[in-house]
């Protein structure tokens, strides 16, 4: 049992009652994996509910058993005086198991395994915001520095997903989950025949149901990010507080690792689905899609200027606002606002300095910690939140270079990147194909080409995380709702 847990039983197994029921206002008992702990090392049993889920289990367990005991985590409302009065009520914050650290309110919002590491070493004097911050930066190198026990189990897991359905948005995070635990243990190269073999099947899925998406009713849900503007239009009301959160470059198994730092804030995803990012999977193309709320045009300037101008045509009135975030500025938010958009392009300047998925895996969580606050900062405004981003990104390998011949017919500066190109004309767009030959996978489509498979146009064998291609970690996005 750990110290930590040993201490929580402590504080709340007080009284001559067999009954305790625990008020828990920072919601931390009823996190999955605290529960987990409490009930197994726990002599009575645990439950968490509300107070009518726990008046059904008192009826049914506890009124004809009254020596019996039991622990009751009431998660909301209040339980009426006729079972409190026959219980030992009791009061409980994680925070106030650490009574030296200054910044209760980060505390309460740490997740159990940091705040097991921080209980357990023993830290005195007092702790500022400041050495709070340090000591959880350190914890969090720490953890993804441990070796994973069950990456084997992982990895034969992965290699067993046959027959993906790629409409279900279970296949992707099922994917993401086994992606994290393998790269955690290093152990990429070991499934990265599979993750090929993967996208393999999903091109065929892609090529089936990628253009009809481009023009789908997004009124039930975008199927790609042109329909976000207007399923936000057709679902949301003026007067609601409505914030549209896109994380610039953020794969979905990314969003795995940020939904675990939004957890430890108490923030839980009320709709989770994916949608295709534009293709090429560029930000001046597919970041246009998302604002504009139609198809992207390849005389659009990207700029944050241009963002906000787009974002607040939309909206006659809500006060409409638009943050471009680099994550260290405050946001400030009009008390009028209600209709609100945050792009942050922290997460893709990580992916673009990164050179494998255990270095990303990494920053991500770093940088997933920080950001998290930014989401609470907007459910404590009162918004409704919808998270996605313009383009995923992928561990490519360098295959070659372009050729003067072949940049000399590009449309411009944006129109080559390491897995796109687009083209002035289609009659060298189908010459450049003509050359290519069959040793690379790619999708060709009237002016612009994309890569398909994890291969790029970079030095041969130069390796680097980037993005452009259809290769589903960089086209299936998440589209979250909180």
């Amino acid at each position: 049992m750990s110290g930590l847990v040993t201490e929580i039983l402590d504080s709340i197994r007080r009284g001559f009652h067999p009954l305790t029921i625990v008020s828990n206002p920072d919601g931390f008992l009823a996190h999955e994996n605290v529960l987990q702990e409490l009930k197994r090392e726990s002599p009575a049993e645990v439950v968490a509910g509300s107070a009518i889920q726990l008046r059904v289990h008192y009826e049914l367990n506890l009124r004809r058993n009254p020596e019996r005991s039991a622990i009751y985590i009431l998660t909301a409302g209040d339980m009426l005086p006729d079972i409190s009065t026959k219980a030992n009520n009791i009061r409980f914050k994680i925070a106030e198991l650490f009574p030296n650290f200054v910044d209760k309110e980060t505390v309460s919002r740490l997740s159990f395994n940091i705040l097991t590491k921080l209980y357990d070493k023993h830290i005195q004097g007092i702790v500022t915001a400041q050495r709070l911050q340090y000591l959880i930066t350190n914890l969090i190198s720490e953890v993804v520095a441990e070796p994973v026990k069950d990456f084997g189990e992982a990895v034969a897991n992965i290699k067993a997903i046959d027959n993906p359905d790629w409409s279900d948005v279970a296949t992707i995070h099922r994917i993401s989950e086994l992606f994290i635990k393998v790269v955690e243990a290093n152990k990429y190269d070991e499934i990265a025949d599979t993750i090929d073999n993967l996208n393999f099947d999903f091109q065929h899925y892609f090529n089936d149901t990628y253009w009809n998406s481009l023009n789908a009713n997004p009124i039930l849900k975008p199927r790609c990010v042109n329909g976000i503007v207007p399923h936000i239009c057709d679902n949301y009301q003026p007067g609601q507080k409505v914030a549209l959160v896109v994380v610039d470059g953020m794969a979905f198994w990314q969003y795995e690792v940020l939904r675990d730092a939004l957890e430890d804030f108490h923030i839980f995803p009320a709709k989770e689905d994916w949608i295709y990012s534009w293709i090429p999977s560029i930000t001046c193309l597919s970041r246009q899609a998302i604002f504009a709320g139609q198809h992207p045009t390849l005389d659009y300037t990207q700029s944050p200027k241009n963002e906000r101008l787009i974002w607040q045509s939309h909206w006659l009135t809500g006060f409409p606002q638009y943050f471009y975030d680099n994550g260290e500025d405050e946001l400030h938010i009009n008390h009028d606002c209600n209709r609100l958009a945050l792009v942050t392009v922290a997460l893709d300047e990580k992916m673009h300095s990164s050179t494998s998925y255990l270095d990303l895996l990494a920053l991500t969580r770093i940088w997933a910690n920080s950001f998290a606050k930014r989401i609470r900062r907007l459910k404590d405004s009162g918004f409704d939140i919808i998270l996605t981003t313009d383009h995923g990104n992928v561990l490519a390998k360098g295959w070659r270079t372009f050729t003067l011949t072949e940049k000399a017919h590009l449309y411009g500066k944006m129109s080559r990147g390491h897995r796109h190109a687009i083209f002035m004309n289609k009659d060298a767009g189908d010459q450049f194909v003509k050359d290519l030959g069959y040793s690379i996978r790619y999708l060709h489509k009237d002016l612009w080409f994309a890569v398909s498979d994890d291969n790029s146009f970079n030095s041969k064998g130069q390796i680097e995380i980037t993005h452009g291609g259809t290769h589903f970690f960089e086209c299936m996005i998440p589209f979250i709702k909180f």
